[in-house]
């Protein structure tokens, strides 16, 4: 007779001031493998101390953190109509994770008041430009950004109705 281990149950629920460490340490795993080979490669092995956490800023204020059980395996933060953040652990992608964020994402956007919600990615980003494009984002915008290093891209600008 065999057992039934039941899967954790995929949650999505406000950000707190005790989740920080948490989005910090994973974001920073998903920065180094997002922007590998598009900064210096010292910069990737040892980014400014800050600047994730900057990135993060404070969940508690205006992210949602995915868990399944225990354990943290995305974040997503939004500011005004604009979903600034969408990260997804490795290895959790492709499960629905980042559609969940997005929508709670979207849902924020939305209680405030807004018509129209805006997310970006830079045009390196192959799978969050497909992740925007296949939930009906359309790309309205390009701007160039410095990456440093002397490093350049196009950070892209996409938007979508919310009726």
């Amino acid at each position: 007779m065999s057992n039934v281990i039941a899967m954790p149950r995929l949650v999505i629920r406000p950000g707190t001031d005790a989740d920080r460490d948490a989005v910090v340490a994973m974001v920073s795993e998903v920065w180094r493998e997002t922007y590998a080979g598009h900064l210096p490669p010292e910069s990737i092995t040892t980014p400014d101390a800050g600047h994730i956490a900057d990135l993060v800023g404070d969940p508690a204020q205006r992210g949602w953190v995915a868990t399944l059980g225990e354990r943290l395996v995305g974040y997503g933060s939004v500011s005004a109509n604009c979903v600034d953040q969408i990260w997804i652990s490795a290895r959790m992608r492709r499960r629905g994770i980042g559609s969940a964020l997005l929508a709670r994402a979207i849902e924020g956007i939305r209680e405030r008041g807004f018509a129209f919600a805006q997310a970006g990615c830079e045009d390196f980003n192959r799978p969050a430009r497909q992740f925007l494009e296949a939930k009906g984002w359309r790309q309205i915008d390009s701007q160039p950004q410095a990456l440093g290093g002397g490093r350049n891209c196009n950070a892209l600008v996409f938007s979508r109705p919310l009726t």
